[in-house]
């Protein structure tokens, strides 16, 4: 629903940051899978 003058690779420039940082996450969880886990240890103990 972007405006006409919006072109599909501007979509995706502006999407590449956000992007960047969740598989930035995805790789810091895999290598530090402690960093995920925290939480529910606490809680279910």
């Amino acid at each position: 629903m972007a405006p006409p003058h919006v072109t599909l690779n501007q979509i995706f420039l502006g999407m590449l940051p956000f992007m960047g940082i969740q598989i930035l996450a995805i790789v810091l969880l895999y290598i530090f899978p402690q960093i995920g886990l925290w939480l529910p240890q606490i809680l279910y103990k």
